[in-house]
């Protein structure tokens, strides 16, 4: 359906819900899953409200160009104006795209990834009568295995059954994405001068071990995650039976507070079975095969910055699964040695 929208010369929109005089904000239209391809596919769109006329009596040829329409377009939408413009369907910001439909319903609820696939250009069998979260898990895994993107693990709630590192529903996705700071300086953390040849050298191994990392991919129901690890040193718990938080300490990191919905086991309690993970894509590092003065500020910039972690759990057979959590898990490293010594490894996780 995406590409028939994308092919057509004029896609005409009928808001039966909004008055002469009314606004975008608030149609209905805008709260299905479906209508979302139908918005970015066209090159050229046409408003009509409830009595047929134009919406505003624009007469502009194409309101998805109106500077008018399309200021009320980002606020009904929740999508940037450059995308509504420019949109190109495939998995590059993949997060977002998951954002922009994280709150628009279906009848089916299967319904909620079969509708993106044409904005992602993924192609897949439509299975009707699989549980919803299958039909995630299935979209989000595809768009791991074609793309490396790790940014769909960046969500909050409810762990699937499908895989515990996607969520049960696409609402997990409201949040919207931790950013680099603006203006962080990197090289105001690095070590003091006099140990200014020792973090080179510790920098350079650092950079040669993540340029070396394969591309995450999705195998069998196990994702393998290439990941900077900092291993759980401490373990506490507080708050009440009904609510309970446990602050973790790990190598590497200042302590972190996390309240998993359905709390841990002893298994995720017990010494050396977490891990707090920054997933890594080696795309990050760019087209260079060398540790430039470029690449080396884009690193530090990347590294020294909090970051959403992962927290695992070890289970037998040297495999992991992740542990959902009710708050967005925001990770600070300690400085700018402990960044240096983190250590690089290749999860397996179902």
């Amino acid at each position: 359906m995406f590409t028939w929208y994308r092919m057509s010369n004029l896609t005409i929109v009928y808001l039966a819900d909004v008055s002469e005089n009314g606004s975008l904000v608030g149609s209905k239209w805008f709260q299905r899953a479906w209508t979302l391809q139908e918005l970015l596919a066209p090159r050229t769109l046409l408003f009509y409200v409830q009595n047929w006329s134009l919406y505003k009596n624009l007469e502009s040829p194409n309101h998805k160009m109106d500077t008018t329409v399309l200021e009320e377009l980002e606020n009904a939408a929740g999508i940037a104006s450059q995308s509504l413009m420019d949109f190109y369907p495939g998995r590059d910001d993949a997060r977002s795209r998951l954002q922009w439909a994280s709150s628009r319903r279906t009848t089916r609820p299967e319904d909620v990834a079969y509708s993106l696939f044409g904005i992602f250009d993924i192609r897949l069998p439509v299975l009707y009568g699989e549980p919803a979260e299958d039909s995630l898990g299935r979209l989000l895994a595809q768009i791991i295995s074609q793309s490396g993107e790790t940014s769909v693990l960046d969500w909050v709630g409810e762990g699937s059954r499908f895989h515990s590192c996607f969520p049960a529903h696409i609402t997990s996705y409201r949040t919207s994405p931790l950013s680099l700071v603006s203006g962080f300086d990197a090289e105001e953390h690095v070590l003091t001068t006099g140990r200014e040849a020792t973090s080179s050298k510790a920098l350079q191994k650092l950079y040669d071990s993540l340029a070396k990392s394969p591309l995450p991919r999705f195998i069998n129901r196990r994702l393998i995650l290439p990941c900077l690890a900092h291993s759980a040193t401490a373990t506490r718990v507080e708050g009440s039976a009904s609510h309970l938080v446990y602050e973790i300490q790990a190598s590497g990191l200042k302590p972190l507070k996390i309240t998993p919905p359905h709390g841990l086991d002893e298994v995720g309690m017990s010494l050396g079975a977490l891990q707090l993970v920054r997933p890594w894509n080696p795309k990050v590092l760019g087209t260079s095969n060398r540790l430039d003065p470029a690449v080396k500020q884009r690193l530090l910039l990347t590294l020294l910055q909090p970051f959403s972690v992962l927290l695992l759990a070890k289970l037998p057979h040297n495999e992991y699964r992740r542990i959902a959590s009710s708050t967005v898990l925001v990770a600070q490293p300690v400085d700018s040695a402990s960044i240096l010594q983190s250590k690089v490894r290749a999860f397996t996780i179902v």
